[in-house]
């Protein structure tokens, strides 16, 4: 199973794969158009960069295995930028680092409730570096925390 996908997700793409292919095989004007129709905006360049990356024996055609490492990546991409604009929303005065009051508004604003115990720890566990801030990679692993343990 893909580490980053779930086995629904994987389901689904497995239903888009045979319902675009019917067994012939994947293109990338194939992927060009899942792609437009999920409404990711993707350049030409790059679709051609992914498909070719990840056609192996130059047939112009991929399996299950290629898609799904084609969408893998995507994901993965995809969650990065997330976690970058949040980030970035976060940094108001845009110097790299949020401090523990932006986390929690990030906290209170997604619906949870959290005490200043327990935001002190989440500073302490993701601060690296002991300045009492955040900086990206650290705020990364606050929000990826298998990354942290090893798991991923």
């Amino acid at each position: 199973m893909s580490a980053a996908l779930s086995e629904p997700e994987i389901a689904q793409l497995k239903t888009t794969f045979e319902t675009y292919t019917k067994g012939k095989g994947f293109t990338a004007s194939t992927l060009a158009e899942i792609y437009r129709k999920a409404k990711i905006n993707i350049s030409p360049e790059e679709i051609q960069s992914q498909f070719q990356a990840t056609d192996a024996n130059g047939n112009g055609r991929l399996d299950f295995d290629a898609f799904l490492a084609i969408m893998e990546r995507q994901h993965q991409r995809n969650a990065e930028e997330g976690i970058l604009y949040v980030f970035e929303m976060l940094d108001t005065d845009k110097d790299g680092l949020i401090s523990g009051n932006d986390l929690q508004r990030l906290i209170v604003d997604s619906g949870e409730s959290v005490t200043q115990d327990e935001l002190k720890e989440m500073v302490l566990a993701a601060d690296v570096d002991g300045d009492g801030l955040i900086n990206y990679e650290e705020f990364v692993k606050i929000l990826t925390p298998s990354k942290v343990n090893g798991q991923r």
